[in-house]
C-alpha cells in the first residue's frame, strides 16, 4: 500500500480555516467530552429529544465539512455563513430522517452542494443576461469533483474519531487545529515529551491507514 499523506485529504486551503475560525469566534458552540465518542445516530436521537448539547456537538463535528463546500465554490465569507446557516436549518428539519450513522455526512454533502449550486445560479442571474446563463458550462462535473474531495476528507475525519484517545487528540492538534500549535504546545497539552511526538505520530498514522483501508482508501 502506498504511503498515506494525510495532508492530501485534509483541507489545506487557508480560506477553509479562516471560515472555520470566524464561525467559531461568532458562536458559543462547545463539544462536551461525554458526547465526543457518540455515533451520529446517538447524537441525532438525543437531538430529537431536545438535548441542546447534543445538537451543538453534532454541529461541531460537521461544521468544517459544511464550510469547506461553499469555500470550494469560491464564495466569500458572508455567503459561506449564509450557506452554513441554511444547511443547519434544513438539518433540524430532517433530523428524524437521519437516524442511520451512514446518512449524516452524505446528506450534508448533498444538501450543502445543492445550496451552493442554487446560490451560484442566483448570483449568475443577477450578473448576466438570461441568454448568457443558458450558454454557461454544465457545472455537473465540477460539482462531482467537489463531492468526491469533500467525501474523502470526511472519511479521514470519521476515521480519526475512531482512533484511540491519545492518537485522536494528537491527530486533531497536528492536522485539524486552526491555531496550528507548535510541537511544544502539543507536548504541554498532551503531557508528552516533544521528542516522542514524531514516533507517536508515525504509529497513529499507521493506525489511521488501517482504518482508511477498511473504507477502501489506500
Amino acid at each position: 500500500m502506498a504511503a498515506l499523506d494525510v495532508g492530501d485529504f485534509i483541507d489545506s486551503d487557508p480560506c477553509v480555516w479562516n471560515s472555520f475560525v470566524l464561525e467559531g469566534a461568532k458562536s458559543s458552540l462547545v463539544c462536551p467530552v461525554k458526547y465526543k465518542n457518540l455515533g451520529d445516530s446517538e447524537l441525532v436521537a438525543l437531538c430529537l429529544k431536545g438535548d441542546s448539547q447534543a445538537w451543538e456537538s453534532l454541529i461541531v463535528r460537521y461544521r468544517r465539512l459544511i464550510y469547506s463546500i461553499p469555500v470550494r465554490f469560491g464564495f466569500p465569507e458572508s455567503d459561506c455563513s449564509d450557506v452554513f446557516q441554511g444547511v443547519c436549518l434544513r438539518l433540524i428539519e430532517h433530523l428524524s430522517d437521519l437516524k442511520d450513522d451512514s446518512k449524516v455526512s452524505s446528506w450534508l454533502i448533498t444538501t450543502t452542494t445543492r445550496q451552493c449550486i442554487y446560490l451560484r445560479t442566483q448570483k449568475h442571474r443577477q450578473s448576466f443576461p438570461e441568454d448568457e446563463i443558458d450558454d454557461m458550462a454544465d457545472p455537473a462535473d465540477d460539482v462531482e469533483t467537489v463531492r468526491i474531495q469533500v467525501q474523502m476528507q470526511q472519511n479521514v475525519r470519521d476515521s480519526v474519531r475512531l482512533l484511540p484517545e491519545r492518537c485522536r487528540n494528537l491527530m486533531e492538534m497536528l492536522y485539524f487545529d486552526p491555531k496550528n500549535p507548535s510541537y511544544e504546545e502539543i507536548a504541554r497539552a498532551l503531557q508528552m515529551p516533544v521528542p516522542s511526538i514524531g514516533p507517536t505520530r508515525a504509529r497513529c498514522l499507521e493506525k489511521l491507514r488501517i482504518l482508511l483501508k477498511r473504507k477502501g482508501i489506500s
